[in-house]
């Protein structure tokens, strides 16, 4: 009976769902304790690796997993998997893209109010009894004809660009594929031939991109020098797409006005995070992907994808194999 190794640990509910959707014929186990020796242990005889948190699937792992057939992400990042380890061992890898990303859209959107209209602080002051009206709403603002700037537009990046629709504000975008006049149309996108190119524009500046080499800590004390003052930066990419430091500064300076991060630099958060200690910045820990329907459907869709696998209907799943 094939055997599918889940490599981080799931408890409660997440290891509910996930083991309701593995059907009769596999069987299905989540790691003992969240560490890399148990991994060690326990992928001796894992026919697939179900890959979520950040354990790193490496050569260690690799070359003890010997009936190892294929590798599933939950999502689809790649940052905890060794590219060259797997194509040294040819093993076939396949993501979940696209699954998750209304979820994480819907996030974004939430983060970006939550800073123009203070929701945090505003929240904490009313349930403390403090009751400033006039004050308290001019500090608000309104999301109607600010420019949003978009780093990335993939399946997540399009959708909260179609979300942005109602607000009656301007689009700007960048990506390393440019997307068709039809889609730029559609959802109302002026493109930009570089991420400095938008700063200078932007009210509000949202990551939705994938981290690379390149655009690791892409906004930092340069870049941010660039950015219309007074902007929010809103992220629910990848944490070190961002200099936590330099952020701090801009955000101690009034620079950046308020930043709302779901991903950070190190996860969990450490203590000491100095971000943590600004009232104009909200932190959230990495669930905006994780919605009740969003964590269903990735585990049945990662699931599937094996399941395919396992039957040789690679066809059905060939759009979501990495190409490394």
């Amino acid at each position: 009976m094939p055997k599918i190794l889940h490599t981080a640990r799931y408890t409660g509910t997440p290891w509910d769902i996930l083991k309701s959707v593995v059907p009769d014929g596999f069987t299905v186990e989540t790691l003992e304790e969240a560490t890399y020796d148990c991994l060690l242990r326990q992928c001796v005889d894992a026919d697939y690796l179900l890959v979520s948190g950040r354990l790193p699937i490496d050569e260690g792992v690799l070359s003890i997993a010997k009936q190892l057939k294929m590798i599933q992400r939950t999502g689809v990042g790649t940052e905890m998997l060794d590219v060259e380890a797997i194509k040294r061992h040819n093993i076939p890898v396949y993501v979940n893209a696209g699954v998750n990303a209304r979820s994480v859209a819907e996030h974004t959107i939430t983060l970006i109010l939550a800073c123009l209209k203070r929701l945090p602080q505003i929240n904490s002051d009313t349930h403390n009894g403090v009751w400033k009206k006039q004050q308290q709403g001019l500090t608000t603002h309104e999301f109607y004809g600010k420019t949003v700037a978009l780093v990335g537009m993939g399946n997540i990046g399009r959708t909260v660009a179609a979300m942005l629709q109602p607000f009656g504000v301007k689009i700007l975008y960048t990506d390393v594929f440019r997307q068709g006049a039809d889609v730029e149309n559609q959802l109302g996108l002026t493109y930009c031939e570089s991420f400095e190119a938008m700063l200078p524009e932007a009210d509000i500046l949202s990551f939705h991109c994938p981290l690379t080499p390149e655009n690791t800590e892409i906004l930092n004390s340069r870049t941010i020098a660039l950015l219309n003052p007074g902007a929010i930066v809103v992220n629910t990419a990848r944490g070190k797409l961002i200099n936590p430091n330099d952020l701090y500064e801009a955000l101690k300076s009034g620079h950046v006005r308020n930043a709302a991060l779901d991903t950070h630099y190190d996860e969990p958060i450490n203590e000491g995070y100095k971000l943590a200690e600004l009232d104009n910045v909200i932190l959230t820990p990495h669930i905006g992907g994780l919605s009740y329907e969003a964590f269903q459907s990735m585990m049945a869709g990662a699931v599937e994808n094996i399941i395919c696998f396992e039957k040789g209907d690679t066809e059905r799943i060939s759009d979501k194999q990495l190409k490394f």
